[in-house]
């Protein structure tokens, strides 16, 4: 079995974690960094990392997320960040920037507005029924969390995703400890928890490969 493979099978959701042992700072920027290379569509990278480990704001996470022990007893607690609306219009500083990285000539400001037209294009008109920009934009931060997840592993690092928290609260903490905060900006995609298991992990559940797998194949 490679060492991929193997992140693979050591990775679990670590419900308890082993609060005496502390990840490093190059094991946890290692992890971010696996983040911040991840793909996104359009290029867009619409994800910000909010690192917590301080223990006394992560005990008023805990109570925003249903009381679940993970989020005290891990390490380092990461918010996923995902960018709303206002950052996808045709004045939106961040759009035009992250545009313009894109593009041969980075100040020309009528291939910027063409280039972000066409962005905007799409999330108006080419998103399934029912979708936003705010649902593509936080659906790009999944990539993200699943790259740094197994990043960890790779590291022998443990790791739970916690999608189970109350929203409008988490952003309310964030609003109280983080100057340029703005609900207006960001929203909560998904919180990661990382550090070291308490106790060995039951063993993964999966379909098999069989039973999950198409194959549309050639015909001769």
């Amino acid at each position: 079995m490679d060492k991929l493979a193997q992140a693979f099978n050591f990775r679990h959701a670590c419900k308890k974690f082993d609060d005496t042992q502390k990840i490093n700072q190059q094991d946890i920027e290692y992890i971010l960094e696996a983040g911040r290379l991840s793909p996104s569509s359009f290029g867009m990278e619409p994800w910000h990392f909010i690192v917590v480990n301080n223990n006394e704001l992560k005990k008023q996470l805990r109570a925003v997320c249903y009381n679940q022990e993970q989020v005290t007893s891990c390490s380092h607690f990461v918010i996923v960040l995902y960018r709303k609306a206002n950052n996808f219009t045709l004045q939106s500083d961040y759009l035009r920037r992250t545009i313009a990285r894109t593009l041969p000539d980075a100040t020309d400001q009528t291939a910027i507005d063409i280039a972000c037209q066409a962005f905007i294009n799409f999330y108006q008109q080419g998103l399934a029924d029912g979708l936003s920009i705010n649902h593509w934009s936080e659906m790009q931060g999944y990539i993200a969390c699943t790259n740094m997840m197994t990043a960890a592993a790779y590291r022998g690092i443990d790791s739970c995703a916690i999608g189970g928290f109350e929203h409008d609260k988490l952003i309310q903490i964030l609003e109280n400890n983080i100057a340029l905060f703005s609900k207006e900006t960001f929203g909560v995609g998904l919180c990661l928890a990382f550090g070291y298991r308490a106790n060995e992990p039951d063993s993964h559940i999966r379909w098999p490969l069989a039973d999950i797998t198409t194959y549309l194949t050639e015909t001769n």
